[in-house]
């Protein structure tokens, strides 16, 4: 039997409202065990199964009952009822083990940048640990061997952590094609490999969820083909696209039935290209689904809605009719949603190195008019852009940065939360040297481009705290939450204002660039 679970911080559909899971990038001084406890609870049954569950597992848990493998979800708190003397193998499934995320290290800005101490682990990667420790502990621990998987085994490779955390084998990469074969080597008692790098799946290969996922989400796509070289997604190649019958649409039942979700979030990597076998959209395609999920969750209820989560700015700006149509599904009636977009940068040489995929079929030089443009017409149709900005790309000079704060001051008058980032290593970056996060921000050019991005999101967050905040269940805990949000947002606006220097761009200092160093944190 396999037991699957994954860190807390991910296992909890977070009172309802799957935004409010971003807080677990916080430290542990800042969210103690009390208030972590609240927000990240797990329903779960008699025997420690959970009600509800992480997407990416309910993937795999899917895929091992199709292939004839005894699976279930346990909550990570009630992980000792699950695992039992016919437990072969336990499964952790992981989003920032280490702590090493974009999220987390924006994060870490956010408390420092606002001079609020910062101790510890981030929660997420303290959750993870806890999970780990559970199973490790088990008195069936002889029985059975502990598998990490997810989007952050990397870290656990990386980190050296492997051996420290009591992690028999690290498994990378997609599951359907490749975790089968080595489950059932595993519960044979073979000989398997302590790393192992799955390849990617096709589109039929991939099994329907039997277990509801937080946050109603529903993935339409896999893989994205732009080619951007610091992003996982696109290790799994070109995008492709699940049919609605008899895939999408069965685990969008599932969740509004057994799941109680009011909200089914389509999850694509580029939701404006489902349908397409290239970098060019389909409209046809894009709208054709969109009307039947729509269609499908009013059957349930006029109160149940559709939304999206990720696009590029580019595909927007080729078919703002397309985009229009979708609107008025998405944000009928006025309502407002939030969709991230990876602006990445606005340096065309970056651009031109290290992503030249994210402007096509635009060139770089264009890119910066295309972001703009694309804002503009996602704010038109009920859309807040969160628009993430990456610093600290290998031979990333003055211009380039400055490149970054003039595309931050021309969309004032837009709505778009623009969270700075620093480059994690992964994907063609991987095991490089980086610069640690204070040290980019002793640069004094780097860290006003934090502030001021900062203080552009703080701007349009403030309406943004309602909608994160709608989801949740409890009305007391509602208004209590929105409350706290609007307060704290509030403080830290004024303390990023009064470290912004407020120069023109062209005044500001020109340092030399941060020396580079191999930690994170």
């Amino acid at each position: 039997m396999v037991v699957l679970t994954s860190e807390p911080a991910i296992a909890s559909d977070t009172m309802g409202s799957s935004l409010i899971g971003f807080l677990s990038a916080l430290p542990e001084n800042l969210l103690g065990d009390r208030l972590s406890s609240m927000m990240f609870g797990v329903e779960s049954d008699s025997d420690g199964i959970a009600r509800r569950a992480p997407y990416g597992l309910a993937k795999v848990e899917a895929k091992l009952r199709e292939s004839g493998i005894d699976a279930v979800i346990a909550s990570p708190y009630e992980l000792h009822r699950a695992i039992g003397p016919r437990t072969k193998v336990v499964g952790i499934y992981t989003m920032d083990g280490m702590g090493y995320s974009y999220g987390s290290g924006i994060t870490y800005w956010i408390v420092k940048l606002a001079g609020l101490p910062y101790a510890g682990l981030p929660y997420i990667a303290r959750s993870f640990r806890y999970v780990v420790g559970s199973a490790n502990v088990s008195p069936f621990r002889h029985n059975f061997r502990v598998v990490v998987g997810g989007p952050a085994a990397w870290q656990v490779l990386d980190s050296g952590m492997q051996d420290r955390l009591g992690i028999d084998i690290v498994f990378e990469g997609e599951f359907e094609r490749d975790g089968p074969p080595f489950f059932r080597a595993l519960l044979s008692g073979e000989s398997v490999p302590r790393v192992v790098h799955a390849r990617p799946a096709g589109v039929d290969e991939v099994a329907r969820i039997v277990t509801p996922s937080n946050g109603g989400i529903v993935e339409v796509t896999r893989g994205c083909g732009r080619g951007c070289a610091f992003c996982t997604p696109n290790l799994s190649g070109m995008i492709r696209s699940f049919p609605f019958e008899g895939h999408i649409e069965d685990e969008m039942r599932l969740n509004l039935e057994r799941g109680g979700a009011d909200n089914i979030t389509l999850h694509s990597e580029e939701y404006f290209r489902y349908g397409a076998s290239g970098i060019d959209p389909r409209p046809e395609k894009v709208i054709e689904l969109t009307r039947k999920a729509y269609r499908l969750v009013k059957s349930y209820g006029d109160d149940r809605t559709i939304s999206i989560d990720f696009t590029t700015a580019a595909v927007v700006a080729q078919e703002p009719g397309m985009v229009r149509r979708v609107g008025e599904y998405v944000n009928e009636g006025g309502r407002h949603t939030f969709i991230e977009m990876g602006i990445e940068t606005a340096s065309p040489s970056l651009l031109e190195r290290y992503m030249r995929g994210k402007a096509l079929p635009y060139r770089p030089i264009e890119y910066p008019d295309i972001v703009v443009e694309a804002i503009g017409t996602l704010n038109d149709n009920g859309w807040i852009v969160v628009g993430t900005m990456i610093l600290n790309f290998p031979g990333e000079t003055d211009e380039d940065v400055i490149a970054n704060l003039e595309l931050l001051d021309r969309p004032k008058d837009l709505r778009v939360v623009t969270f700075p980032l620093p480059l994690v290593p992964v994907a063609a970056f991987r095991n490089g040297n980086f610069a640690a996060l204070d040290d980019l921000m002793e640069d004094p050019l780097r860290r006003e481009f934090v502030l001021r991005a900062l203080l552009k999101a703080f701007d349009d967050l403030t309406e943004g705290v309602r909608m994160v905040t709608a989801g949740i269940r409890n009305p007391l805990r509602r208004v209590s939450l929105t409350a706290l949000g609007l307060l704290l947002l509030g403080i830290l606006r004024r303390r990023y204002a009064a470290r912004t220097t407020h120069l023109p761009i062209e005044q500001l200092s020109r340092p030399p660039p941060p020396r580079y160093v191999s930690t994170m944190h």
